[in-house]
């Protein structure tokens, strides 16, 4: 039931946006390390798939995440743009009050420099944040892409070195709250950091058939699981911005994927579900702001509380069936481009071909 639990994870991020959801912390942290633990699990296959069946698996494989990436994702960003340019600036909306440019804009088409708008790591241009402002988390999954081909290239002591090393500067992180190195920026935003979730996701991936990433992946676990019950609270490091959200999300990232991808689905019509809403999930994830915007230019909410909250999810859903049905005509040139399935069956209960963390089919 991956694809249930991708939709459910998107629809907190987009609550976890909104003014008037009374979080005594913020869920949608929580869910994106989920998704980059997934992505980690997911790609780890899918490039071996890649690398059995194409005859230029790395070349091969970046030119099939652009094109699930990349569609959805800049019609989004265009038509907020355009929306600013016609109905102005929002008033209650974060972010979506700047003023279009064509370096702007060309920057947040890029993808990857919305990654880059936490000092100290800044690209002037694309402030004060990306159009789409979950973009940032969708970069740092973008990096961990072009680093994929370079991580399979590793012996299995280099790849826990490397993991250990990203550990050891994700966690570092969160003993600070502010100044140039800090639990929000390296401990959650920038792939220095969060390169751990990632790998972690891919040592799931390997563990069914080398034991040495399962015990890799236990100490990791456990470590994480110290962390959030002994030695935050202990410290006081929850007082930090998103440790104890990212802690969390840590621990419950392994756990919660290994159950959606163990639970047996038989009935027809909770399949068939499972694929729509994890073909939604991602649409959702970058498409909410796009909604939030709408609901006070369209129908004159100020912010996102009380009855603007479920109208809000209304326009999402409405927005992300248009972009879902967008990219199944873009997909079957996809797929039949590659030719092969990215995820041949293994000795879990695998999501179906073509399933993906954020709602994007592999």
């Amino acid at each position: 039931m991956l694809g249930i639990t991708r939709f459910f994870l998107a629809i907190l991020v987009l609550l976890s946006h909104t003014t008037g959801a009374g979080f005594t912390f913020n869920p949608g942290v929580v869910s994106v390390i989920v998704f980059y633990f997934t992505s980690g699990y997911l790609m780890q296959r899918s490039y071996t798939r890649f690398i059995e069946h194409s005859s230029t698996p790395i070349r091969s494989f970046y030119a099939d995440r652009i094109l699930k990436l990349f569609p959805q994702y800049a019609l989004v960003a265009l038509t907020s743009f355009a929306a600013i340019a016609w109905f102005g600036p929002a008033e209650h909306v974060l972010f979506l009050n700047q003023e279009p440019s064509l370096v702007k804009i060309a920057l947040n088409l890029a993808l990857l420099p919305a990654n880059y708008v936490f000092p100290p790591l800044t690209i002037e241009g694309i402030l004060p944040h990306p159009i789409i402002p979950p973009a940032w988390s969708l970069a740092s999954e973008f990096h961990f892409y072009l680093l994929l081909p370079l991580i399979f290239m590793l012996p299995r002591n280099r790849f826990a070195m490397l993991a250990g090393a990203a550990l050891v500067i994700q966690i570092s992180a969160l003993f600070f709250g502010s100044g140039s190195f800090n639990s929000d920026n390296f401990g959650y935003r920038f792939i220095f950091g969060v390169l751990v979730f990632f790998l972690a996701g891919c040592a799931y991936a390997r563990s069914t058939t080398e034991t040495f990433y399962r015990l890799l992946l236990q100490t990791v676990w456990t470590i994480y699981a110290l962390m959030l019950i002994g030695v935050a609270p202990t410290l006081g490091l929850f007082k930090n911005r998103f440790a104890l959200e990212a802690l969390l999300g840590a621990v419950l990232a392994w756990p919660l994927v290994a159950a959606a991808l163990r639970a047996q689905i038989s009935e027809p019509w909770l399949k068939a579900l499972d694929n729509r809403l994890g073909r939604l999930a991602y649409p959702v994830f970058i498409s909410h702001f796009l909604a939030f915007y709408l609901s006070e230019k369209w129908l004159g909410f100020q912010g996102q509380e009380g009855a603007a909250i479920p109208a809000c999810i209304l326009i999402c859903l409405a927005i992300s069936l248009v972009l879902m049905k967008l990219q199944t005509l873009i997909d079957n040139y996809r797929l039949q481009r590659r030719g092969f399935s990215s995820m041949a069956p293994g000795k879990l209960n695998t999501p179906a071909p073509g399933t993906f963390p954020h709602g994007r089919e592999i």
